[in-house]
């Protein structure tokens, strides 16, 4: 029988292993990133970075559709999305649904990482890395968000590393510099990391403080707009991810629109933002 030990909770110190799982690919990328494919009985594929998960084939549109549809949602008509990761291009996939979508940049700066997908999983992208619409940067985005875009965004997506205090000065400067990329009426969402019971701050409330020192702080008021925590319980990350969608006063999350895309009812918005314990 074959194991594969996940790293996923480090700070619970809790080590998990799946029987009869097999490494169907292995690679050490030039950004120093160990990205494993690992396929597992009732599971599928599933994608673990550093040994801890990423991605998985059964429950990965749960996760990316939590991501990507409030936001898009909060816009009467987007039409310009940025992306900051993403390399499985499954949220890429999720923001092409809408139609009134005309670009969407997507910066992901591991390479090998959106070639890996590209080339072997075309099933988290379903066809998106054909979409014309879809242009990929493999720039470091905390050098290139210093300088603005000739065009800002309707929609900003932010789906990168778990927050931590480690972090701070990288998530400084990406929220001192966020506002020189997205329009006056745009939204912007960030994955906000994993809820974990053993720490007194969670990683949401963490970004939320960095928030109120940043430029960005203007979308806690009421007069300006607001931020919004929100979760959602993925089964392959045997926890729940945690979101923040900010959103200008102009906007106004239309419901009905997700519906049409996505598994995102009324009262599923709804429960995700209720935040038990």
């Amino acid at each position: 029988m074959t194991y594969y030990s996940d790293h996923t909770w480090p700070e619970l110190g809790v080590t998990y292993q799946w029987n009869n799982a097999t490494i169907i690919d292995s690679i050490h990328t030039k950004r120093d990133t160990h990205v494993e494919m690992v396929e597992r009985p009732n599971w599928g594929v599933a994608c673990y970075m550093n040994n801890a998960i990423q991605s998985c084939e059964l429950d990965e549109a749960i996760y990316h559709e939590a991501l990507v549809h409030p936001v898009m949602a909060s816009i009467f008509e987007p039409k310009r999305v940025m992306i900051m990761g993403g390399g499985e291009g499954a949220t890429a996939r999720e923001v092409l649904k809408w139609p009134t979508v005309e670009q969407v940049d997507m910066y992901e700066w591991d390479q090998e990482v959106v070639q890996l997908f590209q080339t072997k999983y075309p099933q988290w992208a379903k066809g998106a890395w054909d979409d014309p619409r879809l242009t990929i940067h493999h720039h470091d985005m905390m050098e290139a968000i210093q300088t603005p875009p000739d065009r800002l965004y309707d929609v900003i997506i932010i789906d990168l590393f778990d927050p931590c205090k480690e972090d701070r000065a990288l998530w400084t400067t990406l929220f001192q510099h966020l506002p020189n990329w997205v329009t006056m009426d745009g939204s912007i969402v960030l994955y906000a990391g994993m809820r974990c019971i053993t720490q007194p701050i969670q990683p949401y409330q963490f970004l939320l403080q960095l928030l109120d020192e940043s430029p960005l702080y203007y979308m806690k008021h009421d007069t300006r707009g607001e931020v919004i925590p929100y979760r959602v319980y993925i089964p392959s990350f045997l926890g729940e991810s945690t979101f923040l969608l900010l959103r200008s006063s102009a906007s106004q999350l239309l419901c009905h629109k997700m519906e049409e895309v996505s598994h995102i009812t009324k009262d599923v918005w709804q429960s995700y933002q209720t935040f038990n314990g």
